[in-house]
């Protein structure tokens, strides 16, 4: 759920991680996840079938989106406050979205052609991607292109890569690793699009190489890194020793299974479906060759960060 701390803002959550304290509901975990799929079918899809207005960047009036969605969604929405909105995106855990002037973007994870600026600075020495194994060998040989989405899209970590690769079904991803800076030092420009996402137009094979157990212990090491960084940290271990019991969250309600639904058929196709599902979980997806399906007038649907997709 999301909640807001006087002290220390937006937090998701039943306490907030600095001083555990409950701070102010704002929204439930459903809801919270109900917004993020309306926002990523927006921000990175279909803004027109909310009959909003897209700027090359990928920016949008944050009051028009509140206006748009509660219009479209009808009483289902009618809570919905840019604070909301503003909310979801601060405390995104993959970084997937900014707010700048009251104007409102994905930083990546889109089908529709933009021309988006994103800096271009700490970009880490290796970069990595998840393939499909049987992929590997014709990646290697002819490089990395987009497919479904616009840009490439690069994890930071391993684990990063190996997370956003793997699927409940089907062979787990062979991680490939990018020399990102032997790419900048010819030319390639690289992004950073999210705390763990990097976004490129393409990625020829001379920079592409196995990844190896020296990137898996880079990639625990950074793991940890993050976790002891995380606001809160030292406050939740003590917390976890003492009183190791959690807290459960507020139940669903009664009909927001039947409002999931209704929003899936609204929304509709399924590839779309899909496709919002993963960049609920994902920052990177794999390159696949024989899927190249548009957005058209059929596709509708929500989404939730994320975590992203992100295919290459």
């Amino acid at each position: 759920m999301l909640r807001m701390c006087r002290e220390h803002g937006f937090f998701r959550g039943e306490e907030c991680q600095v001083c555990g304290d409950e701070g102010k509901f704002l929204m439930s975990s459903y809801e919270l996840e109900s917004l993020g799929r309306v926002l990523a079918l927006i921000l990175r899809h279909a803004p027109d079938r909310f009959e909003l207005e897209m700027d090359e960047e990928g920016f949008i009036d944050l009051y028009k989106i509140v206006t748009a969605i509660k219009r479209k969604k009808g009483d289902r929405m009618r809570w919905l406050r840019p604070t909301h909105i503003i909310g979801l995106v601060e405390t995104d855990p993959k970084g997937r979205y900014q707010v700048e002037d009251n104007n409102v973007r994905a930083t990546y994870g889109h089908s529709i052609p933009l021309k988006m600026s994103l800096p271009t600075d700490s970009i880490p020495e290796r970069l990595f991607y998840p393939a499909k194994p049987d992929e590997v060998e014709k990646l290697m040989s002819e490089g990395i292109h987009p497919v479904d989405r616009r840009m490439v899209h690069l994890s930071k970590t391993w684990n990063d890569a190996f997370e956003a690769g793997i699927h409940k079904e089907g062979p787990e991803p062979i991680i490939l690793r990018i020399d990102a800076e032997l790419a900048l030092n010819n030319g390639i420009i690289i992004q950073r699009a999210g705390k763990t996402v990097f976004t490129v137009e393409e990625v020829p094979p001379d920079f592409i190489s196995h990844s190896d157990d020296v990137d898996k212990e880079n990639s625990r090491i950074e793991l940890e890194q993050r976790a002891k960084t995380m606001p809160g940290y030292e406050a939740s271990l003590k917390s976890e020793e003492a009183s190791p019991a959690k807290k459960k969250g507020r139940a669903p309600k009664k009909d927001e299974k039947k409002d999931k639904d209704d929003d899936a058929e609204e929304v509709g196709d399924e590839d779309l479906e899909e496709d919002l599902e993963d960049d609920t979980d994902d920052d990177a997806d794999f390159e696949n060759e024989d899927d190249d399906s548009e957005v058209t007038d059929d596709d509708e649907d929500d989404d939730e960060e994320d975590n992203a997709v992100e295919e290459g």
